[in-house]
């Protein structure tokens, strides 16, 4: 009887608990919640209605939002340690890099939450950008360079954080990235194909074909992007001032159990590890919270896939355009 009760609070009360939205893409996710605590709480909805696709596109979880009610990130065990320890909280909090080793190979992953963009973690106000040593000849016929967006509508301030206006999302952002890269004679594609306008939670199905048309005709890349945007509420966590300006970070996310994983990480921390290098703390690092993700976040199609997220829905447009020339900077010399 007290289960019948539980459960009908759940169905009744909770849905009336999620923001509502008039945007499609903000609507799904908000609800997410809704459907997780059902998933709990009656697990044959779960069976019924939504399967791992559905919940690998949220990052909702009810463990992680009982651990922040106590000021704990599940992501970072060093905050569990710094309550238990309360002497040494304070250095362990403000420690932005956490390294640890997967299958014997040493991984850098930087902590949104332990980013706090101090001095520190600021490059001089004379960074070098442009570098003409890298230039080559520009290849017509085979592109380099593909850069996608399995979230096309995923967008920054002033405007909405969903947008289908092409010069203001992350394709616009994918584009700059084009022009940059181009400067250097590296040939690239930006594919403007929405893919989460409906049914949210089948965008990496719809991506999927589009990455398999380009493969199909081009064969592989020498690197391959879906540029998305994270969401984040500290903009400092997300922005980097460079040569004056404020710019977006950029992360790399990452499916461990991906069938090319050993290849993609390879690239993955040959990008990290030179931005480290040139621009510190432009980068936040490899986030390996994935096993599977989504269909890998299609990383399983290529040995040269990786899922590149610029900024947070707190930056804005021109701040990701710019830091499109810093990251042009690092492809090009990786893939040289």
């Amino acid at each position: 009887m007290l289960n019948l009760i539980i459960s009908l609070i759940f169905v009744i009360i909770l849905p009336y608990l999620v923001e509502a939205s008039s945007n499609t893409n903000n609507n799904i996710k908000g609800n997410m919640f809704y459907v997780q605590v059902l998933n709990y709480s009656m697990p044959a909805v779960k069976t019924i209605c939504f399967d791992q696709d559905d919940m690998a596109e949220d990052s909702f979880s009810l463990k992680n939002l009982a651990l922040k009610m106590f000021n704990i990130d599940a992501k970072n065990p060093l905050s569990i340690l710094g309550k238990e320890v309360a002497f040494i909280g304070k250095d362990i909090s403000n420690n932005n890099v956490n390294e640890f080793k997967l299958d014997n190979k040493q991984i850098t992953k930087t902590d949104d939450n332990l980013s706090r963009g101090d001095s520190s973690n600021t490059p001089t106000e004379n960074t070098n950008v442009y570098d003409p040593s890298l230039n080559r000849k520009m290849n017509t016929k085979n592109p380099d360079v593909l850069i996608y967006h399995t979230h096309t509508t995923e967008s920054y301030k002033p405007g909405d954080a969903n947008s289908f206006d092409d010069t203001k999302n992350v394709c616009a952002v994918g584009q700059q990235l084009v022009t940059e890269l181009n400067k250097y004679g590296i040939s690239a594609i930006n594919d403007t194909t929405v893919h989460d306008a409906v049914a949210y939670t089948q965008s990496y199905a719809r991506s999927s074909v589009t990455l398999g048309k380009y493969l199909k005709k081009y064969g592989d890349f020498k690197l391959i992007i879906d540029m998305h945007r994270d969401y984040a509420e500290d903009k400092s966590s997300e922005t980097i001032k460079l040569n004056g300006e404020d710019v977006s970070k950029f992360m790399l996310v990452m499916t461990k159990k991906n069938p090319h994983f050993d290849k993609n990480m390879e690239l993955a921390n040959q990008i990290v590890d030179l931005s480290n290098k040139l621009y510190p703390g432009f980068s936040r690092g490899i986030n390996l919270d994935y096993n599977y993700g989504t269909r890998y976040f299609n990383q399983g199609m290529s040995n040269n896939a990786i899922l590149m997220e610029v900024g947070a829905q707190i930056n804005t447009t021109d701040e990701s355009k710019a830091s499109m020339k810093y990251v042009a900077r690092i492809i090009a010399q990786v893939i040289k």
